[in-house]
């Protein structure tokens, strides 16, 4: 029984499993931890604020849901140096109720969440709407919230007159009963994140998800590295398994993730929409036309997009009294709220080919007569096809450079795979994912020229991929350095006549892409380069105006010691680690929810030894350098080469030393590959009886924290 459920090296399945129960035992700590916990929320971060209150005014926020159960109100607000004066609460039910609740004055002065205490709200219904007033009696008061009012919401009254803004609301059980588990709220967190998905999405599709479809994940990466350096014949390939753990880890975040609540995801959505409604591509420039249809519009307000987004503590709609509140709306739209008049010009988008959002076009036909949220899951959808095949070709880069090492080669497809934060955009609408495959594809074909020498056939792939990359998203770009110094490292190697006929074939491929583009850009009114403002790749740059103070940046976001001469450019410590870390694993909606920081130390440690056993891998195979320089050269340059182009199209001289940084660790994903690579090799840098187990153990502390990283997102939006 026991050969049968766990077939092939048992090493792998011990120090997998082993590692998965450790990774499994944390999370389980996470989850029974009591913490604060709330009957509901109105959606609305507490980003600034937005109205002033003085003694005796009433401030009040009118269509508010209060959820069953609620025995506390709590509000965000500031005082500045004066301590809190007494606030006066009414709750104005619409069946005629009036609650009431007081906030004694205390000595506590600047910015505070407080609670104020209310009659405990019945059980039935599930809520109710009313009118939420507030009265300091001594003292003015400053709410927090979002000085925007979205269309389906009425704006607050002060005094009567209405106000541009929305105040932060949260509701929470009684004192005394105000803090669970999150364990205790798990079919409360899973009927919750139902809603506002497909018609055949429910509370029971999160009860497959995690404890049918995750155990299936954990054993079939494991199963898989277990029986891969096998002699048999498969009826699946490898690959074919690689790509489909990839996509089942993407999908399963297309239904994690709220819809619009990852990266640019409404205004990527907007461009697909638009695209595949008439055919052209969004504005290039700005303009009078609006960025989202009627259709999404409705959509983004029902979720409350713009008052949730970048706020951990902002909790997006979860009442089913919303969602049908929205659906009513859809419904009286007659004839249905149109999907073709968005198309505007927006930042995220505007920049970009059309190439990445026709490859979405045949889900959205297919979606086109549902509603916007089963739309954007087809989308996403459509997206995690993209992240299998970027696994899938790291499987074959591996494979490639150690043929035999069939274990090692799944372990890389898979360290591409189960990487959370590469998943999570994975299951998004957005077109890294386009830039992602694209890369994938141009590394292996690269790689493998160096190895085999150019065919005719690699030779057109390459630059045929080489010119469509950056049309799926201009940072594609930062792949020509590396690409040329390795065709350039192949010609030193190779200077046969036959092989400078064949380079040129590549040469010609691209240049025939290129034009083909140029000639059909015109349509689309873009220019023949996707980048901002359309110029040549990389002269928009400061880093080239500034070397100087580039390289000293450059220095201050990779070494965590600024050396004294320095000028200080942040005042953020180690920006890698926060980009390509914190933001490169773990960073989920949009950019909002982190785990402890612990957890970003362990993994930049595993990650600094598995470079260092790496080289020592290296070295120790020093003679074979000697033949195979080109492609360590190569897939060494291309992480450098991403790290520093996308530092350099953010360096500024402007505001120093930054207090933050714009570069997010999705940007480093079009070298992922690359990266891979380079953690397999710091495995074989164990020893070869050791390196597979080591691997599989990596890869089930991947699925370990790709388990963490869902019940995270929906605990800190459902919970």
């Amino acid at each position: 029984m026991s050969a049968r459920l766990f077939p092939g090296d048992r090493r792998v399945w011990l120090a997998g499993g082993g590692v998965a129960a450790a990774v499994l035992a944390v999370l389980l700590g996470f989850l029974i931890v009591p913490r604060p916990a709330y009957t509901g929320s109105n959606s609305v971060a507490a980003r600034d604020a937005f109205v002033v209150v003085s003694a005796k005014q009433q401030f009040c926020m009118r269509r508010v849901r209060v959820p069953a159960g609620t025995g506390q109100v709590q509000f965000s607000f500031d005082t500045r140096t004066d301590p809190t004066p007494r606030i006066r609460l009414r709750i104005h039910t619409a069946d005629g109720r009036t609650i009431r609740g007081v906030l004694p004055a205390s000595a506590t002065t600047g910015l505070r969440r407080a609670d104020i205490p209310i009659a405990t709200t019945p059980a039935s219904p599930a809520s109710v709407e009313a009118t939420i007033c507030i009265s300091p009696q001594t003292a003015t008061i400053f709410p927090w919230g979002r000085a925007q009012v979205p269309g389906n919401q009425l704006p607050p009254l002060l005094d009567g007159a209405p106000v541009n803004g929305r105040a932060s609301i949260w509701f929470r059980p009684p004192a005394g009963h105000d803090r669970r588990s999150i364990l205790s709220q798990v079919p409360q967190i899973f009927q919750r994140a139902s809603l506002f998905r497909p018609g055949g999405i429910g509370a029971w599709t999160y009860w497959v998800l995690f404890l049918a479809v995750f155990p299936l994940l954990v054993y079939g990466a494991l199963r898989l590295l277990a029986n891969a350096d096998l002699p048999r014949r498969r009826r699946v390939p490898l690959w074919a398994w690689v790509a489909l753990i990839t996509f089942v880890h993407a999908a399963g975040w297309s239904i994690v993730s709220p819809v619009f609540q990852t990266p640019d995801e409404p205004e990527h959505f907007a461009y697909a929409q638009y695209l595949a409604e008439t055919g052209r591509a969004v504005d290039a420039t700005p303009g009078p036309r609006a960025v989202y249809s009627s259709a999404e519009t409705m959509g983004l307000e029902a979720t409350r997009m713009q008052s949730v987004i970048e706020r951990a503590q902002a909790k997006v709609p979860w009442l089913a009294a919303e969602e049908g509140t929205w659906r009513a709306r859809h419904d009286a739209t007659k004839p249905r709220a149109p999907q073709d008049n968005g198309g505007g010009s927006h930042p995220a988008t505007s920049p970009h080919s059309p190439a990445y959002y026709a490859l979405l076009a045949p889900a959205y036909g297919l979606t086109r007569h549902h509603n916007v949220f089963t739309q954007v899951t087809a989308l996403r959808l459509t997206s995690a096809i993209m992240g299998a095949l970027t696994a899938l070709f790291g499987f074959l880069l591996v494979l490639e450079l150690l043929p035999g090492r069939r274990g090692l080669a799944v372990a890389g497809g898979l360290f591409v795979g189960l990487e959370p934060m590469f998943g999570f955009i994975s299951g998004a609408v957005n077109n890294d994912n386009g830039v992602n495959v694209g890369s994938a594809l141009l590394i292996l074909l690269v790689v493998r020229a160096l190895r085999r020498g150019l065919s005719r056939g690699l030779a057109a792939g390459i630059g045929v991929t080489l010119a469509v990359t950056p049309l799926l998203k201009g940072t594609g770009y930062e792949l020509y350095p590396p690409v040329v110094l390795a065709l350039l490292a192949y010609l030193v190697q190779r200077h046969g006549r036959g092989d400078f006929a064949r380079l040129g074939g590549a040469v010609a491929a691209f240049a025939v892409t290129y034009l083909t583009w140029d000639q059909v850009s015109t349509h689309f009114h873009r220019t023949t380069f996707t980048t901002p403002g359309g110029g040549t790749p990389g002269t928009s740059f400061g880093a080239l105006h500034h070397l100087s103070g580039y390289l000293s940046w450059m220095w201050q976001v990779l070494v965590p010691v600024r050396l004294p001469f320095m000028t200080d450019f942040t005042i953020v410590h180690w920006p890698f680690f926060n980009i390509y870390v914190r933001e490169g694993f773990g960073a989920f909606g949009w950019y909002a929810i982190y785990f402890h920081q612990w957890v970003y130390v362990v993994i930049a440690a595993v990650g600094v030894i598995l470079i260092v056993l790496a080289a020592a891998f290296l070295w120790d195979r020093r003679g074979l350098l000697s033949r195979r320089w080109p492609e360590v050269m190569f897939l060494a340059l291309v992480p450098v080469t991403v790290v520093f182009a996308v530092d350099a199209a953010y360096f500024t001289l402007a505001g120093l030393p930054l207090n933050g940084t714009a570069e997010q660790g999705r940007y480093g994903f079009p070298a992922i590959t690359a990266v891979a690579v380079i953690a397999i090799a710091g495995c074989a840098g164990t020893g070869r009886r050791r390196a597979l187990p080591v691997a599989a153990g990596l890869c089930a502390a991947l699925l370990g924290l790709i388990a963490a990283s869902w019940a995270l997102t929906l605990s800190t939006f459902y919970a």
